[in-house]
């Protein structure tokens, strides 16, 4: 990071005991022990979690929509992981103003656009805050711009996400996709009518999978300045035809109110079919048919999200990014994050290495 830099300290975990945060407080206690703060609405369940680290992590009750709570506990931060999606541009001014690095998982496209008007903000007071964190958006945007840096004519980008059913998928992740299941949205992406697309996954083969609201369809289009759709697909190719059939018959939209949207959560977090596997892949297209594919394979979604937070939250407290409000895929050319994440389990296809 340019300028000054601040006396290492801290990193806060917001949200430091839900599926997502239990997995980077484990992945980041070894890195920096006694200086990692779980903290949550629940004491007790922050001191639970700390409590099986010997010290290596510390709990902290705090209610992320009361900033007279927040403050004090950001105060000693050198970094907070937002790993809640409640007050998330509130609390993101909080840290930014106090010089405070800013690490988001949301995937929901509005918070994140609110969270990028900080920029003015951020390089003010020298504070780094970096977006689209985890696996989709996350590695997603990565091997996008992977696949775009090795095809500088692309005119077109389409990501493919499949995802296992019995998955740790985390409780903000399951709601966010029974939201859009819903309210029956398919795309946020420019690319209107992009509709289903048959695709030869790696490490799977020909798979069908279906246009979804990700945010990395929203951001890759600006960033990279190429159109971009994102699609969705299950491990089971059968249950993948059933859900989109039932969204397309307007079955899910019977599911309005906040009542009926429990129950929907309540039954597909008991669904336990398959395995825990997941494939995210990226393919550039320019107009002379030339193509360029790059994936990601591995186990378990809420540790490759806590990989992609660890290696960002190691790039801000070493100081290793510029001031400001930056996605994943703006921190320089993938290559090195890319790399980092194969210590994490994560399979690479098409990418040396």
């Amino acid at each position: 990071m340019t300028g000054r830099r601040r006396d290492r300290g801290a990193v806060v975990i917001l949200g430091g005991y839900g599926a997502v945060a239990r997995e980077v407080a484990d992945l980041l206690a070894a890195r920096i022990p006694g200086r990692v703060v779980v903290a949550g609405r629940d004491g007790d369940r922050a001191a639970a979690l700390a409590s099986r680290y010997g010290g290596a992590l510390v709990p902290r009750r705090v209610r992320v929509d009361h900033p007279d709570e927040v403050i004090p506990a950001i105060a000693a931060a050198r970094v907070v992981v937002m790993a809640v999606e409640t007050a998330n541009p509130v609390v993101a001014r909080m840290c930014l103003t106090r010089g405070i690095h800013y690490v988001d998982v949301s995937a929901s496209a509005e918070v994140l656009a609110s969270i990028e008007r900080l920029d003015p903000l951020a390089r003010r007071h020298w504070a780094g805050a970096v977006l689209s964190v985890g696996l989709a958006p996350g590695v997603t945007n990565l091997l996008a711009r992977y696949c775009v840096d090795r095809l500088p004519g692309a005119t077109a980008v389409d990501i493919t996400v499949s995802l296992g059913l019995n998955g740790d998928h985390g409780a903000d992740s399951l709601r966010w996709t029974v939201d859009n299941l819903v309210a029956g949205r398919s795309e946020a992406g420019p690319r209107a009518g992009s509709g289903a697309r048959r695709v030869r996954l790696a490490g799977t083969g020909p798979v069908t999978a279906y246009p979804f609201p990700f945010s990395d369809q929203v951001t890759l289009t600006r960033t990279l300045g190429v159109p971009t759709t994102t699609r969705l697909r299950f491990e089971s190719e059968l249950m993948t035809r059933l859900v989109f059939g039932l969204r397309s018959a307007g079955f899910f939209a019977r599911f309005q109110g906040a009542r009926r949207r429990r129950v929907l959560d309540a039954v597909l977090s008991r669904t336990r079919l398959g395995t825990d596997r997941f494939a995210v892949q990226a393919e550039a297209a320019d107009r002379d048919g030339r193509r360029v594919s790059a994936a990601a394979t591995g186990r378990g979604e809420c540790r490759a999200t806590a990989a992609v937070v660890a290696e960002v939250v190691g790039a801000l407290h070493e100081g290793r990014v510029d001031p400001g409000v930056h996605h994943l895929e703006q921190l320089g050319s993938p290559d090195q994050l890319l790399a980092g994440l194969r210590r994490y389990g994560l399979m690479l296809h098409g990418i040396p290495g």
